[in-house]
């Protein structure tokens, strides 16, 4: 099953203007979840942010989130 990643950066100060939070996902599909979660991780500590300013989910086929490093919401049921 492929699995993406979303990354989301906070939003910042470029050149004293005040730039949106940016969100995308990486380009290519990952075989399992731990793949796609170590390259969210890879990916993040080359943007040269804190890395804990910046998140990252991984979703199913479907669009179901699987991973983050965040805390993902109980499902209702």
């Amino acid at each position: 099953m492929p699995y993406t990643v979303e990354i989301t950066t906070p939003p910042m100060q470029i050149d004293g203007e005040e730039q949106a939070a940016r969100m995308y996902q990486l380009p290519a599909p990952f075989g399992t979840p731990a793949e796609a979660k170590d390259a969210a991780v890879a990916h993040i500590a080359e943007l040269g942010l804190d890395p804990a300013s910046v998140l990252y989910t991984v979703f199913d086929r479907e669009g179901a989130p699987v991973a983050s490093n965040v805390a993902l919401p109980a499902e209702a049921g």
